[in-house]
């Protein structure tokens, strides 16, 4: 009896980690991004846009990719489509002495290793 309830318990745990998790070994994506350098007038808050595009290895589009962009006080996020391309808008700002900031971006898609770049994006202040 010890022994099947050993048995049993081993196979429910097994039965939901992968119910939990269905992707035992996830997949790595590619992930471009257009501008990578933009350029901001003055020190006022400014709405800026990107235009994110999601494959997987083998350039298969990632449908319903999370793509999620952050920093200089401002946030935005979308989701990719059926050509994996995203629009991603955001309000951002340089203060007053600061001529350059940069974003963060995260990517995350079901079985796919998640893509995450600490100041990806550059922002620089132009001469007015």
């Amino acid at each position: 009896l010890t022994v099947s309830l050993i048995i049993g318990a081993i196979a429910l745990l097994a039965i939901l980690s992968f119910i939990l998790n269905p992707c035992v070994f996830p997949h790595k994506m590619h992930v471009s991004i257009t501008p990578l350098v933009t350029i901001v007038q003055g020190s006022a808050p400014e709405n800026v846009s990107f235009t994110v595009i999601v494959h997987d290895t083998n350039g298969v589009p990632l449908r319903g990719a999370s793509v999620i962009i952050k920093g200089l006080g401002g946030a935005g996020s979308g989701f990719s489509d059926e050509v994996g391309r995203t629009s991603v808008h955001l309000q951002v700002r340089l203060e007053d002495g600061i001529y350059e900031g940069y974003l963060d971006i995260s990517v995350k898609a079901t079985c796919h290793v998640t893509f995450e770049q600490q100041e990806m994006i550059k922002v620089v202040k132009g001469i007015p």
